[in-house]
């Protein structure tokens, strides 16, 4: 009888070779981030994958900051969502393309595009044109951002094969650090320079990475043709897009929730602080991971475990919610240690489930369930905070955490009884 896998993931781990096993210490394979630094041009793309990075962190403050100038906050935030909807929407279109297309023709289209957006975006909000017309643009904008930050991740698919753990580990924690950086230079340059300024430079920063990208060797496969389902048609992969989703749901619900908090405490000034540290352990935790040997049992177990982690951290935020805003502020950084562990895990089962010539696609789709997680969270537990209290939202991002390591861990289908006499 043929078992009926219980994890995310198909393959299994590569067994060490027994002359390695038995090999002096001094004679063995390099590991963990000793491995990625022997990586060839390894500082190049890593300055790349950081410059792709920087765009994503500083588009939606940058939107804020230029149509909350000439329209209300409320225009502004729909405006954010329609980037958001543009972006996530089209991502597996433009993933697909690249993986089928040379990549060059793809990015140079998706950059022309952006930079026309943007300079039609800005005559539209100088001009107070039409809101329609606005959310237009805004959502163009999103459709038409190069896929540079998912493209680096089939860059290290490519060169980093035996790497690939501390690579997307490494990527994660470049991903915090421009959440934590982008926001922050995007607010000077809106406040300093000019409304205008963060999204001029927006479009730069991802011309440069389009640049410096173009010059990377990224792997290609055969692929097929047609429409079709593409990396979908797989129940691992269709799996960890949810477990993906419901993750983002619970993180984007942490983000919530503690400035609700520190407000139902008359602590507001706690907000950002508290939101920072998370970022901070984000980034440690996913460095961290990077430098320690894999967990045994698969990427599926693996993610499991990271997922449980998170959820403790943020049974342990809702714990301290309890007692006092400096002791939330407290455990922050330690609730956040395993987001970008998480993350990273994810991209690094993407990558190893992906079908052959499908890596960016696959990524694509991460990045779609990325942006619909976060819309749902954001959602609901805004009101769950509202209705019910910011401590019992706390626990509920813990049991949204607990479901996701749940569901990567479920059967794909049902246990087949044999027949025959005299057995079940």
């Amino acid at each position: 009888m043929t078992a009926a896998p219980d994890e995310l993931t198909e393959p299994t781990e590569p067994t060490e070779p027994a002359e390695q096993r038995t090999a002096p210490a001094a004679h063995r394979q390099p590991s963990g981030y000793r491995a990625l630094r022997d990586v060839p041009g390894f500082w190049r793309i890593a300055a790349t994958g950081m410059l792709s990075k920087l765009p994503t962190g500083m588009a939606s403050l940058s939107l804020l900051l230029l149509i909350s100038r000439h329209h209300s906050y409320g225009v502004a935030g729909l405006a954010m969502s329609c980037a958001a909807i543009g972006q996530g929407l089209t991502a597996p279109v433009r993933g697909r393309l690249v993986d089928r297309c040379s990549h060059r023709p793809v990015l140079l289209c998706c950059l022309a595009g952006q930079v026309g957006a943007v300079a039609l975006l800005v005559v539209c909000v100088r001009e107070q044109g039409p809101i329609l017309r606005l959310l237009a643009l805004a959502t163009l904008l999103g459709a038409c951002a190069p896929p540079v930050a998912v493209m680096m991740r089939t860059v290290w698919q490519g060169v980093a094969a035996r790497a690939l753990g501390p690579a997307m580990a490494l990527d994660s924690a470049m991903t915090g650090a421009a959440l934590i950086f982008g926001p922050a230079l995007a607010g000077w340059l809106g406040v300093s320079v000019s409304p205008v300024a963060p999204l001029l430079v927006v479009a730069v920063l991802s011309a440069g990475a389009v640049w410096s990208l173009l010059g990377l060797p990224v792997a290609r496969g055969p692929v097929g043709h047609g429409l079709g389902a593409g990396p979908l048609r797989s129940a691992p992969l269709r799996r960890l897009l949810v477990v993906n989703g419901l993750f983002v749901c619970a993180v984007t619900g942490m983000d919530v929730v503690l400035p609700s908090y520190a407000r139902e405490h008359g602590a507001a000034a706690y907000a950002g602080w508290c939101l920072g540290a998370l970022s901070v352990g984000s980034v440690a935790g996913g460095l961290v991971l990077g430098a320690v040997p894999a967990l045994p049992g698969g990427p599926g177990l693996r993610v499991g475990v990271l997922l449980c982690v998170f959820a403790a951290g943020a049974g342990a935020l809702a714990c301290a919610a309890r007692v006092s805003p400096p002791v939330v502020l407290l455990v922050c950084p330690v609730a956040g240690l395993a987001i970008g562990s998480v993350f990273a895990a994810l991209r690094t089962t993407g990558g190893e489930l992906a079908p052959e010539g499908r890596v960016t696609e696959t990524m694509s789709w991460l990045s779609t369930l990325d942006l619909a997680g976060g819309a749902v969270g954001a959602a609901a537990f805004a009101q769950l905070a509202v209705v019910a209290g910011s401590g019992t939202a706390l626990v509920a991002v813990a049991g949204v955490a607990v479901l996701a390591a749940a569901v990567g861990r479920l059967p794909e289908r049902a246990p087949q009884p044999i027949h025959a006499s005299g057995s079940r």
